[in-house]
């Protein structure tokens, strides 16, 4: 008799929000719709928080008939998932803390949150933030509540001081005397600002007031181009030197090279400290 009740009283009330039914699960079960039922198999799944689904006349038919449910009458009923719904406000508090986390020497502010449906969490509203590293404008940050993702867009303005050209820069010309500090806006900078200038020099041409990121500078190298080194040839415990001739920039601790002057013959070595080339035979 409950069960006719019931679903009676699911029909009356379709639509209804005093028929709404508050579930636990990502789930709705057997026992969700008929309390007094042994069997407790889902019935339909993957409700995120705060999410409502509705078993409608024609899925109520369906699971009388699947599980012979004697004198049942189908109604239809709406079933929610109980959560929490995160407000734009708690959204924007919360990666204003993680930002804080991200850049401490950055003067990170959302601007703006746009949260185009609404976003809802266990009660205790612990989810995940994925924000975007180094990525400042408009920007989609990304939420998971264990359930579902999403993605919102976030308005950061994010200052800093870096190093702009104070005059031309030419490509080639050393880039740590002609800079000074200026307080940028972020999302117009392109690449990574440079911050330690010294042993860089420009690989382009680079215009006043531009700022020095990592893909307009090169490291200046430690020996350039037809210098004289010293080429060590190593073979167990037996070490010959040979004068030679750079045919490529060269960098400590990278391989270059080099023309032994005496045969003519172009070899490869790394270049290290003291103008030398080591050659390791095996």
């Amino acid at each position: 008799m409950r069960l006719i009740i019931l679903f009676i009283a699911f029909f009356v009330f379709a639509g209804a929000q005093a028929n709404e039914i508050l579930i636990d699960s990502e789930c709705i079960t057997l026992r969700d719709i008929f309390p007094d039922l042994p069997i407790n198999d889902n019935v339909a799944c993957g409700l995120d928080y705060g999410q409502e689904k509705v078993i409608n006349r024609q899925m109520a038919a369906y699971i009388i008939n699947k599980y012979k449910i004697a004198g049942a009458v189908p109604g239809e009923a709406t079933f929610r998932r109980r959560g929490t719904e995160i407000t734009p406000e708690r959204f924007k508090e919360d990666i204003k803390n993680q930002l804080a986390v991200m850049y401490p020497d950055i003067n990170v502010e959302v601007e703006d949150v746009r949260m185009s449906r609404p976003f809802y969490t266990a009660d205790n509203m612990q989810y995940k933030i994925d924000i975007p590293v180094n990525r400042f404008g408009n920007v989609s940050v990304g939420v998971d509540n264990g359930t579902r993702k999403y993605s919102y867009s976030v308005l950061l303005r994010a200052y800093k001081d870096v190093y702009i050209a104070s005059s031309l820069i030419k490509k080639g010309d050393s880039v740590a005397s002609k800079t000074t500090i200026y307080k940028m806006d972020m999302s117009k900078v392109h690449g990574e600002p440079v911050m330690k200038l010294n042993g860089f020099m420009a690989s382009i041409n680079i215009p006043a007031g531009r700022v020095i990121t990592d893909n307009i500078v090169e490291k200046q190298p430690d020996a350039l181009k037809d210098s004289n080194v010293t080429i060590i040839y190593r073979s167990d415990n037996l070490e010959i030197a040979a004068q030679g001739r750079l045919t490529e920039d060269a960098y400590e601790g990278k391989n270059v090279r080099v023309e032994n002057i005496a045969s003519g013959k172009i070899i490869r070595g790394m270049y290290a400290e003291g103008r030398k080339v080591i050659v390791n035979s095996r």
